[in-house]
């Protein structure tokens, strides 16, 4: 009680100063006293003065009220104002302590708390103590799991990225120095990264425009480098990045990475010159810790981490990549059936491929597209060839060697731009002529090298990579267009003989839609002599796999089973039904195998799927097994033993 009334007394020969005139430092000064006075009470009292605020009004010398209570809490915490309380009035030292806090912040730094200001506060809010009592403000990123707990920061060079990077002209993100945070007993979020740009304004004048934070590939704070932004302190310029907020949790650590965007045109007179870079001075680290107490590192500079501004310009690395593009026709059967021969296909897909620039905009002057062609060679054939992009026509060229098994078409002069770091999408088709009842195969591709020409802006052959092909495609002039109406299942039901030998019956069942194309087309019911889905022998529709692997478990098969649908005539016919042209039925098809051989031996334990493999049709059978290298007719699998 002594105490208490010991504060009290102090308290009212403070205020009693105040009545009298004093200039604004002496006011500071006076009430920083009570201030203290103030939340010593409030200690001893149990009692807890808050400081979390949202700041919604300009602030200037003269100004009092609890929002600057909060704004001299955030001062005081960064280092800035040194007091050991709020005061509630804002003085000189105030102002001087913002000044200092906006410059470091990359505010104009006039000690005015106006719009700019207050946003960047409020967006940058941290948690903060008073009076024993912690309060929380709203926060940016990752929240303090540590509340009350003080910690500290340890910041180190990390080994990633190294130095001596070569940077040259265009370049983006690049990045040239990784910051290694390790915090200590408590969370610690990173709010303020100082950066030793070095002693020449030839750093950002003639080399650098923009500077990036980076954790991972997320950009926590960037910055235009210039005369503005970048600020001299003695003979070293600095940029301070700010306005984050990025949580290294207790007793762990992040690598934070600085990255750079190189000038898009750099004077030759810097090439190969090593003595640009980025450096951490002493604390120019700083974070808040559980008990809101400003934490800094490194305790000395770090080692400068310096890059070479390359001899050659982004232009003359500049590569394009060549690749298969998903949206590729899948091996398949497709039929032939345009103009009054019902023998062509116009504008065949063989495929769809992607051009990827890198460095600069990559000029495509000529493409060879080379065509395989197989199956029966004596037939079917292509004229003419083209180039898309979507539905717009890149180019077209004349099919070369159409009676060879390999065809080629130059698409000269067509002067395609791909952007620089983009990807374009052209589609390589190709009109079909003289279609056969027998298949006839065509595979497209691309491939660096003599087969592509390309250059850079500067007008220089750049260097090409990788190649583009496309899969099987089969044509014929009359047949069935064949696809799965569902996904393949497959099941399993064991049966316990009388000796106790365990058998499992697997079934795996395949929905198939097939259309007549071309003509009318003869389906073999399951009493033909070559059934449209067999189970034995070289028409054999199907392949067991044991743990991916093609395993022949014909001592095991029992059945195959599939109804064709009613729709299908069966007039004239003894083992089959006639699909007339345009029609379209979907047949359920079952394939069973045991897990025992007739004479009770067992299949090695391991996963087990069916594979479809062929369909066999026609009253001259033909075999279509286009599907047989697609994941896709294959069941799930189930697991045997």
């Amino acid at each position: 009680m002594l105490k208490l009334t010991s504060l009290v007394v102090g308290l009212a020969m403070v205020l009693s100063f105040v009545a009298v005139p004093a200039s604004a430092a002496t006011i500071d000064e006076l009430m920083a006293q009570i201030a203290t006075l103030t939340a010593q009470i409030a200690a001893l009292k149990g009692g807890a003065v808050t400081t979390g605020t949202t700041f919604t009004r300009n602030l200037t010398v003269g100004s009092t009220g609890a929002d600057v209570t909060a704004l001299q809490q955030i001062l005081i915490d960064g280092g800035y104002l040194d007091i050991a309380s709020p005061t509630t009035y804002f003085g000189s030292m105030t102002k001087a302590a913002l000044v200092k806090y906006q410059r470091e912040n990359a505010i104009s730094a006039t000690g005015y708390f106006g719009p700019i200001t207050r946003a960047f506060v409020n967006s940058s809010a941290v948690t903060t103590t008073t009076g024993g009592t912690t309060t929380t403000t709203t926060t940016t990123g990752t929240s303090i799991t540590t509340p009350g707990v003080e910690g500290s920061i340890t910041v180190t060079v990390n080994p990633s990225p190294s130095s001596g990077l070569t940077v040259r002209e265009g370049d983006t993100k690049i990045g040239v120095l990784g910051l290694k945070l390790e915090a200590k007993t408590s969370d610690i979020a990173i709010q303020r990264v100082k950066v030793d740009l070095g002693s020449s304004t030839i750093f950002y004048n003639k080399l650098f425009s923009r500077i990036y934070l980076l954790d991972g590939s997320t950009v926590l704070a960037e910055s235009a480098l210039n005369s503005s932004t970048v600020v001299k302190d003695g003979s070293t310029y600095y940029i301070t990045l700010s306005g984050f907020n990025t949580v290294v949790s207790k007793d762990s650590t992040k690598v934070l990475t600085l990255a750079l965007d190189a000038m898009s045109s750099i004077d030759s007179t810097y090439d190969a010159n090593a003595t640009y870079g980025l450096l951490i001075p002493a604390d120019g680290v700083r974070g808040v810790d559980g008990a809101s107490l400003s934490q800094t590192g490194p305790t000395a500079a770090l080692s400068r981490r310096t890059v070479t501004i390359g001899a050659s310009s982004l232009a003359d690395s500049a590569t394009l990549k060549i690749s298969l593009n998903s949206a590729s026709l899948a091996p398949q059967e497709l039929v032939a059936d345009q103009n009054t021969a019902g023998d062509e296909y116009d504008k065949l897909p063989l495929m769809v491929f992607d051009l990827k620039a890198e460095k600069d905009d990559v000029k495509v002057t000529d493409l060879v597209a080379g065509i395989t062609r197989g199956g029966v060679t004596t037939t079917a054939s292509g004229t003419t060839a083209y180039l898309y992009e979507g539905s717009t026509l890149v180019g077209s060229a004349t099919v070369v060697g159409t009676t060879a098994t390999a065809m080629t078409a130059t698409f000269s002069d067509i002067d395609y731009i791909v952007p620089k770091d983009s990807t374009k999408v052209l589609t390589l088709k190709m009109d079909v002529v003289d279609a056969g009842a027998a298949v006839t195969t065509f595979i497209g591709d691309v491939t660096y090298g003599a087969n592509v020409t390309a250059e850079n802006t500067s007008g220089t052959a750049i260097t090409e990579t990788g190649t583009a092909t496309g899969y099987t495609l089969s044509v014929l002039s009359s047949g069935l267009q064949i696809s799965l109406a569902s996904v393949p299942t497959i099941s399993k039901d064991s049966v316990t003989s009388s000796t106790g030998i365990s058998t499992t019956t697997v079934t795996a069942t395949f929905n198939v839609t097939v259309k007549a194309m071309g003509n009318d087309i003869v389906l073999p019911t399951v009493a033909s002599d070559t059934p449209m889905f067999a189970k034995t022998g070289a028409t054999n529709s199907f392949e067991v796999y044991a743990d991916g692997v093609a395993s022949a478990l014909t001592a095991y098969s029992t059945s195959t089973n599939y109804t064709i649908p009613s729709s299908c005539s069966v007039a004239g016919l003894t083992n089959g039904c006639t699909l007339a042209e345009g029609s379209e039925v979907t047949i359920p098809v079952t394939y069973t195998f045991l897990s025992r051989n007739a004479a009770g031996t067992a299949v090695t334990a391991g996963n087990y799927a069916v594979q479809l493999i062929k369909v066999n049709y026609g009253a001259t059978v033909t075999t279509a097994t286009f599907m047989s290298s697609i994941n896709g007719w294959r069941s799930p699998a189930t697991y045997l033993q």
